[in-house]
């Protein structure tokens, strides 16, 4: 079993994608496959005026799921206003960024390679 704790992992602030100010991102379990092709469950933090700039992923699903705050997410050019308890699929090769942060937004981020065939879910 592997087991962490939010409080124990290393927090990276840096620009995201090009925009404003500053993330705030906690990686939990990742696992890179080559350039722009890895995995990984995240727990993120955007202050109010902070922006991620319109980017791509070719090759990866992301999921977003809010837990707390309020912004607008663009997904191909469609914008919509996020908050908590919103969960959000932006699919491999949409444009997606994040906007107008009225409250600081916290979420957890989820990207998955899909480059390999998932194993299927065997329920007993």
């Amino acid at each position: 079993m592997d087991l962490v704790n939010l409080d124990s992992l290393k927090t990276y602030k840096f620009s995201a994608h090009g925009g404003n100010g500053q993330i705030s991102m906690k990686f939990s379990f990742e696992e890179q496959k080559g350039i722009g092709m890895w995995s990984f469950l995240a727990y993120a933090e955007l202050p109010v005026g902070a922006t991620c700039g319109i980017h791509k992923h070719e090759g990866n699903d992301e999921w977003f799921f809010v837990i707390s705050g309020q912004a607008t997410i663009t997904v191909d050019n469609e914008k919509r206003t996020i908050k908590k308890g919103d969960c959000i699929l932006t699919k491999s090769g949409s444009e997606h960024g994040i906007q107008d942060v009225k409250k600081k937004l916290k979420f957890i981020a989820v990207e998955v390679n899909r480059e390999e065939k998932p194993k299927p879910f065997i329920f007993n």
